[in-house]
């Protein structure tokens, strides 16, 4: 039998049995929708959560006192972070910031202290975050400036803020010129600070945290209303993200020379992004898992349709051995017959779970592409299914004695 011929056999039966052909389909597009839905929706989830939070800079580190839990010092700027060990947490300076510098593979080196206040501009009160910075180190947020200009060294008693608390927060707009106070909700100290520059929007990422709510005043600046003397973090970035993990490993050296006794914690970026990938893709496989469910009884709905096809066929089967049909050929007859039905019953799935998708994401304001690896699975697992349910079936109807299948009423 040749392969056109088989093909054309097989579309004949599904034309002169469509009620059947369809209630048997039914289980497989079922089947194949459901996985590609939840397999999309685990990578839509792993899109919305990447959107709300940024792009991760997979070059960069984070270098924090301590290594547990979080415990707060005066004004909420002293931020550190408690030893797992018995050591106590290191207490960052200038002089780190310059052996981080000269530490190799470091590229760049941006020291932070991390904190909160009491904001007052015109009546309103809001409790804001307040980053102070060293402006010399802070090439990225020089270059989103939007209106006015950024810190220099010698500005103590300005600051720069985030586009949404000059366009949201208050009541009113913040413009450059106008002043605010800050005030240590620990020991009421305050004092006043003259805006001087407002960023663009931009994306945060839940690393770094939202540029547009901070407040960026320097270090001379938060002296004024805080007697912090050390760095909450520092941020450090090596030459690629290939090489952050040795660069990592340098900067953990070197500050072990200074700090023997006391605690730090170095964490790469990517190390956090790669444990952030694993946990959705193993959400996204145990979602697909789950819809594969639905496969496994629609493959069972298929070998009971299969089995009973061969049986309402038996004399047929007969007929086609007495004029020349092998072994061989009925047995790809009806694999193909079953193979078929998976083919077309897995792109109705794959079209319905693109129309489920679009309305998922629409309502969910995420984007939820169907992928081609997701496609390629959905029809994968759709025509496997079909055609190790057909394998019986056919084995059987191959076998079949031809003398007795034509006494077969």
């Amino acid at each position: 039998m040749k392969p056109a011929d088989v093909i054309g056999y097989a579309l004949s039966d599904f034309s002169n049995n469509k009620f059947k052909t369809m209630m048997s389909s039914l289980g497989i597009i079922i089947g194949v929708m459901a996985i590609v839905v939840m397999l999309t929706l685990g990578d839509g989830l792993y899109s919305g959560v990447s959107q709300q939070f940024g792009d991760l800079d997979l070059d960069q580190m984070i270098v924090m006192p301590g290594g547990g839990s979080v415990q707060s010092g005066g004004m909420g700027m002293g931020m550190g972070f408690a030893s797992a060990q018995e050591k106590s947490p290191a207490k960052f300076t200038d002089r780190d910031v310059s052996l981080l510098m000269g530490t190799s593979g470091v590229v760049e080196v941006t020291p932070r202290v991390s904190g909160s206040g009491i904001v007052t501009y015109g009546s309103e009160n809001r409790s804001l975050s307040i980053q102070g910075v060293r402006p010399a180190s802070e090439t990225r947020l020089d270059g989103q400036i939007d209106k006015g200009r950024f810190l220099s060294s010698t500005d103590t008693y300005s600051v720069v803020i985030g586009s949404k608390i000059a366009n949201g927060t208050f009541g009113r707009l913040v413009k450059t010129g106008t002043p605010i106070t800050i005030t240590n909700p620990m020991d009421g100290r305050s004092h006043q600070y003259t805006v001087v520059g407002i960023l663009q929007e931009s994306n945060g990422s839940m690393v770094t945290g939202d540029p547009n709510s901070n407040i960026y005043m320097t270090m001379d600046g938060i002296k004024a209303v805080s007697s912090v003397d050390s760095y909450s973090m520092i941020y450090v970035r090596a030459a690629s993200a290939s090489e952050a993990q040795a660069t990592a490993d340098n900067v953990e050296e070197s500050l072990k020379r200074l700090h023997r006794n006391e605690g730090f914690t170095v964490i790469t970026i990517k190390s956090f992004s790669d444990a952030i990938n694993s946990i959705f893709d193993y959400i996204k496989y145990v979602l697909g898992g789950i819809a594969g469910i639905s496969l496994v009884v629609g493959g069972i709905g298929i070998l009971n349709v299969m089995m009973l096809t061969v049986k309402e066929r038996t004399k047929e089967i007969g007929l086609m051995k007495a004029v020349g049909a092998t072994t061989m050929d009925v047995r790809m007859l009806f694999l193909a017959e079953s193979a078929m039905l998976g083919v077309v019953s897995g792109l109705i799935g794959l079209g319905l779970a693109a129309i489920i998708s679009y309305f998922i994401g629409n309502g969910a304001g995420m984007p939820m592409p169907i992928t081609l690896n997701n496609v390629l699975i959905g029809l994968g697992f759709g025509f496997i299914t079909t055609t190790i349910a057909g394998v019986y079936p056919a084995n059987k109807a191959a076998t079949l004695d031809p003398i007795e299948a034509l006494r077969t009423e």
